[in-house]
C-alpha cells in the first residue's frame, strides 16, 4: 500500500520573502492549520538547514507530538522539513506573484494512518483538506493586513 503525494497551490497577496518568513516562523503554524496547536523551534534556533522544531497536533480528541529537522531554508523560494525519522516531507514554495505551492510526502508508512487502503485514502483526504485550509487561512491573513 502506498499513499500518493500531495500538491496544493494558492495565491498569497504578499512577496515571497514574506511568505516564506511567515511559513518558516514555525511557531505561527498554529494561526493557520487547523490541527496544529503549538510548533516551536529547539533552543529557538529558528529556520535554518538542520534546525530541530517540535509540534503539537490535534484532531478530535487525539493529540500527539512530533519533532521536525529542517531540510531546505531558502528564503524567498523554499521551506522544507522531515517528520520523525524520515516519516512525511513537508515543502513549500514559493513562487513570482506569490504563488505557495506546498508538497506533501509520505516517505515512511506507520500504523497511525491506517492499515487498510480506504484508511490511507481517508487520511490522505483528511491531510489534503488540512492543507487546503492552511493555505485559505494563510492568504485570509494577508488580505486583511
Amino acid at each position: 500500500m502506498d499513499i500518493p503525494p500531495i500538491r496544493r497551490r494558492a495565491w498569497i497577496a504578499t512577496s515571497p520573502a514574506n511568505a516564506y518568513d511567515l511559513v518558516a516562523d514555525v511557531s505561527r503554524m498554529a494561526e493557520w492549520s487547523p490541527n496544529v496547536v503549538k510548533v516551536a523551534y529547539a533552543d529557538n534556533v529558528g529556520p535554518r538547514v538542520g534546525a530541530v522544531f517540535t509540534g503539537v497536533n490535534k484532531v478530535g480528541d487525539r493529540v500527539w507530538e512530533s519533532t521536525s529537522r529542517v531540510l531546505t531554508a531558502e528564503p524567498g523560494k523554499e521551506f522544507s522539513w522531515e517528520v520523525g525519522d524520515g516519516v512525511v516531507r513537508w515543502t513549500y514554495s514559493f513562487h513570482a506573484n506569490t504563488v505557495v505551492t506546498v508538497d506533501w510526502q509520505v516517505l515512511k508508512l506507520l500504523p497511525a494512518f491506517g492499515s487498510t487502503e480506504e484508511e490511507l485514502r481517508r487520511f490522505r483526504r483528511f491531510t489534503a483538506k488540512g492543507i487546503e485550509d492552511t493555505l485559505i487561512a494563510l492568504a485570509e491573513a494577508q488580505c486583511t493586513r
